[in-house]
């Protein structure tokens, strides 16, 4: 119990000093490009992705918007056992369409630090091997999760440059045959320019 007071506490701190943009609605577009990388699995893939985000704001700091991103990333190379043990490069590859909602503490401040919480629908392509070894393309098609943490600097009222990183779960991970691939964290770091209205 003294724990969750603590957190309660921690949250309402976060959020005094918010009244000067706070007063009324606020809407949020973003969009950013950066990394996605692929930590925990063995296929230790990296790539591009861009994200694009717009929503809407209420006055205590919580929003919710819609979503798009897109990654292509490349893994290590391994031998595939049906092509004469030629090396072959893992791929994971994803589109995700969906709904963020997020916190926003100190809104009235050049900087505004925010948390984020997303549920997606992603469609995926993987060329990676089979428990035998031969490189197979998958398309998958999956529900994916992601927590989002990440900080605006404003320039203006109006304008600004975000950085973000998300850890997510279940993006081109999702197979028949490896479900436990699923708790494994893809993680994406994305920079780039928002606009409030």
């Amino acid at each position: 119990m003294k724990k969750m007071s603590k957190w309660v506490a921690v949250v309402g701190v976060l959020g005094v000093g918010t009244q000067a943009v706070a007063e009324g609605w606020n809407g949020y577009a973003s969009l950013g490009a950066g990394i996605s990388l692929d930590h925990l699995s063995d296929f230790r893939a990296k790539g591009p992705a861009l994200h694009a985000y717009l929503g809407v704001e209420s006055p205590p700091g919580l929003s919710l918007g819609l979503l798009a991103e897109v990654s292509e990333t490349w893994g290590t190379e391994l031998r595939d056992a049906a092509r004469e043990d030629r090396l072959e490069r893992t791929q994971l590859d994803y589109k995700a369409v969906g709904i963020e909602a997020r916190l926003r503490f100190f809104r009235d401040k050049p900087i505004t630090p925010w948390v984020g919480a997303r549920l997606s629908k992603s469609w995926g392509s993987t060329f990676t091997p089979d428990e035998f070894g031969n490189f197979l393309r998958e398309n998958v098609d999956t529900t994916s999760m992601a927590f989002r943490v990440g900080v605006d600097a404003w320039f203006s009222q109006r304008w600004g440059i975000s950085a973000a990183t998300a850890f997510q779960f279940c993006d081109v991970k999702l197979t028949r045959d490896s479900v436990d691939e699923c708790a494994k964290l893809i993680q994406s770091v994305i920079v780039g320019p928002v606009l409030r209205f």
